[in-house]
This record gives C-alpha cells, sequence and structure tokens, in this order.
C-alpha cells in the first residue's frame, strides 16, 4: 500500500485546484487572490469530511505520539484522548498539516509551524488495558522510552479505522 493522504494543505496550488474552483463560483474567474481563498475553503471542507467519516467511539481512548522537532534539536510529546473518538485528532491550529496512513498501516500527521514541526502517530488502547497500564506507557512516551512492542501489546493501529472508511488495503500488524 502506498501512503493515504486523507486530508492535506501542505502543497496547496490553485493550477490543480482552478477547475473545481471555477465549477463551484464561475464569478471569480480572473481574480487570483478570490480564488485561492475559495480553494482554501473548499479544502477544510475536506477536513471536515474527515471528521465527519471518523466520528465514531473506539473500545479506548486514543493516544497520540509525537515528536516537536526546531532546527536540530527535538523532544517526544503525546497526548491522551480520552473520549476515544478520532473527530479530535482532526483539529489543527498550523499553518500547514497533513493527515496521512502511511504503508505500514498508521495514522499518522505532520504540523508545520513557523518555528518548527510536529509529527504524530495515532494509537487506540485496547478495550481491556486497564488505567495504570495507559498511564505507565504515556510516562515512557513523555520520555522517548515506550517500546515498539510493549507499544503494540496494548494498543492498535488507528490506521485500521482508516482502511475501514476508505477501503484501503493495509497490512496486518
Amino acid at each position: 500500500m502506498e501512503r493515504y493522504v486523507i486530508w492535506s494543505n501542505l502543497d496547496l496550488r490553485l493550477d490543480v485546484w482552478r477547475e473545481r474552483v471555477l465549477a463551484e463560483d464561475p464569478a471569480l474567474a480572473g481574480d487570483e487572490a478570490a480564488m485561492e481563498r475559495r480553494m482554501v475553503e473548499l479544502n477544510n471542507l475536506r477536513l471536515l469530511d474527515a471528521r465527519i467519516n471518523f466520528d465514531e467511539e473506539l473500545d479506548g481512548p486514543i493516544l497520540a505520539l509525537g515528536e516537536v522537532r526546531v532546527g536540530e534539536e527535538s523532544a517526544p510529546v503525546y497526548k491522551v484522548y480520552p473520549s476515544g473518538n478520532p473527530t479530535a485528532i482532526f483539529y489543527t491550529d498550523s499553518p500547514q498539516a497533513e493527515y496521512a496512513v502511511d504503508p505500514d498501516g498508521e495514522l499518522r500527521s505532520v504540523h508545520v509551524y513557523p518555528g518548527g514541526t510536529i509529527t504524530v502517530r495515532y494509537r487506540v488502547f485496547k478495550q481491556n488495558t486497564e488505567p495504570e497500564i495507559q498511564q505507565r506507557l504515556c510516562e515512557l512516551a513523555s520520555k522517548g522510552l515506550l517500546a515498539e512492542e510493549l507499544l503494540r501489546a496494548h494498543t492498535e493501529r488507528l490506521g485500521e479505522h482508516a482502511a475501514k472508511i476508505y477501503k484501503l488495503d493495509v497490512p496486518k500488524e
């Protein structure tokens, strides 16, 4: 499987969107700035579509494992979405972002800010994972010490849910 982009504004180009923008509003013809604004609006509607597509309660909370990179420096970060509803992850305040399922079936995002970048991998705690174990995984994640086998023992890929929604053929974990 190739990487599947769910939503992105990393490389919005009017030459790619021009036909769709003009189909939506022919009166914008000749006004490049207005067409670019409409392109952004239309693209943002696709992010709303992702939120709607992912609106379901999963078996457990969502664990977001990330890395903040500023210049040559990086630091691990994590966040827990206790609701277990993936719609919560499809929000960004960064000027540029992307959500995609990678070839390994992992749902990932990248958020680009003027000062740095945050990359995130999303996993779902398995149904019977005790809160104490969830907390311990978070502690290890905050220090960048969370071993992959421990992570896989207590979580599953959120990409599995994306695969069902978008009919993707992801490899078995």
